[in-house]
């Protein structure tokens, strides 16, 4: 006689999720169009120093911003864009609330010529 274990698994979020660059905010480090891999962050902190991370856009549900961590504000970060003519970030709309942090970029899969681990 053999048995099947089942289960569910509740409320389950995924450890990554892809991204799109849609605009010039983090030039040169990022473009227009490149592809990457987000890993999600549970308890973002100074770990988090100089890295690209992606943030729900304070202004706009459903939007996310791609961002370098510039830094702490009591339970808020600081988040710069590299192109600052072209960004629309903490030097705009103030630093972001700590749950609003979604995850870190951590490898650009396209273009193929630009593809590799994001530091």
């Amino acid at each position: 006689m053999s048995s099947l274990l089942c289960f569910q698994i509740r409320n389950y979020t995924p450890l990554f999720f892809l991204a799109v660059v849609t605009g010039v905010s983090m030039s040169p480090s990022l473009n227009p169009g490149d592809r990457l891999v987000v890993r999600r962050i549970k308890h973002p902190g100074v770990e988090l120093m100089g890295r690209i991370v992606v943030a729900r856009d304070p202004r706009e549900n459903g939007n996310l911003v791609i961002k370098r961590f510039a830094g702490l504000d009591g339970d808020s970060f600081i988040l710069l864009g590299d192109n600052p003519e072209a960004s629309t970030d903490s030097r705009f709309l103030g630093s972001f609330a700590s749950d609003s942090l979604m995850g870190r970029v951590v490898y650009r899969y396209f273009p193929l010529n630009a593809a590799g681990r994001i530091r």
